[in-house]
């Protein structure tokens, strides 16, 4: 039995799986290209918490949230837990909740009718009852007559969220929602998402390719992922100590969460900076398991050691086109 404060954890997960399309002739012999997505991730969410995690194309964000929903096919190695409690296709399938990027909702119903009408525990009065406050906590309720098919991509998205809110999920994931939104909207539906949390107590755990700098305060957690290696993971503001303990201090008035999104993300533009940005990625990567254990606890406290300041550097990291160099960072990471 899952308790209503509850904790979900990854431990060690690996993930093996098809890393690139395949075509017919492909799938019918059974040689479907295949390789490890996701190495070694753990991570901690709690109930009211809000988890992004953040990773450009193809570090593994959404290979991820269908890894904890149990829907990958590929042998998965480590731990997932609800309270020490394995999770099961089922447990998620019961308890939990997931708003794909691309999800098609019933024509011809109303916003009210597509709530009232999606199956859940309690139905009549409580049910017309859930119905309202779900509208009213994301800004529904001034469209409740309106048919899904005239909907802005902002009501059709916070639409979407509803369907599983309505379930009270323990837990909540989110593939991309703020995907081409226009930045009112991102706001709107980021503070939303925090704000159910909190009232319903369920975590949330959503993706972004490029968070912006307002979404900041409704973030409780944040896990940097590249190309399936964990570069962080903890607490958002712990996240700030962290790399400004190793040497990395965001600038004043840069947004840190694409700052530290550019600090992990491979750089494509030639060999020469693709060698120098995975050397760098590589030496975080080394880093943050050697020294990143009590921020993925939220243990830290705040006194810092700014390794930056020992060693007589500024505050303005030098960056290649947003990025440290190679030798900066391994020097910095392993000195």
């Amino acid at each position: 039995m899952i308790s209503s404060d509850y904790i979900l954890e990854l431990c060690n997960v690996f993930y093996t799986g098809q890393v690139e399309p395949s075509t017919c002739m492909q799938r019918v012999m059974g040689s479907i290209k295949t390789g490890v997505i996701l190495k070694d991730v753990s991570l901690t969410v709690q109930s009211g918490e809000v988890l992004a995690i953040l990773g450009s194309k193809g570090s593994g964000k959404k290979a991820l949230l269908d890894v904890i929903s149990r829907r990958v096919q590929g042998p998965i190695r480590g731990q997932i837990l609800v309270n020490n409690q394995p999770m099961s296709l089922s447990i998620f399938q019961q308890r939990c909740g997931y708003v794909t990027h691309k999800c098609d909702l019933i024509p011809g119903l109303s916003v009210q009718e597509t709530l009232y009408y999606t199956p859940t525990k309690v139905s009549g009065y409580m049910k017309k009852s859930k119905v309202k406050q779900v509208m009213a906590d994301l800004a529904l309720s001034q469209m409740s007559n309106r048919c899904t098919e005239n909907l802005t991509k902002s009501e059709y998205r916070r639409l979407m969220i509803g369907v599983q809110l309505i379930k009270d999920p323990i837990i909540l994931l989110l593939d991309e929602p703020t995907w081409d939104l226009d930045p009112l909207n991102t706001y709107l539906v980021i503070s939303i998402l925090s704000n159910a949390a909190k009232k319903y107590g369920t975590a949330v755990i959503l993706t972004m390719e490029k968070p912006r700098s307002d979404v900041f305060p409704f973030l409780e957690r944040v896990l940097y992922l590249c190309l399936g290696d964990v570069v962080y993971m903890g607490g958002t503001r712990q996240m700030l100590e962290y790399f400004t303990a190793i040497g990395f201090p965001c600038p004043q008035l840069e947004n840190p969460l694409m700052y530290y999104l550019c600090l992990s993300t491979v750089d494509r533009r030639s060999r020469e900076r693709f060698v120098e940005s995975n050397h760098q990625i590589a030496a975080l990567v080394e880093k943050f398991k050697i020294e990143g254990g009590a921020y993925h606890k939220g243990s830290i406290s705040t006194h810092t050691l700014d390794h930056s300041n020992l060693m007589g550097h500024n505050n303005k990291v030098p960056l290649l086109q947003g990025r440290p160099s190679a030798f900066y960072v391994g020097w910095i990471l392993y000195v």
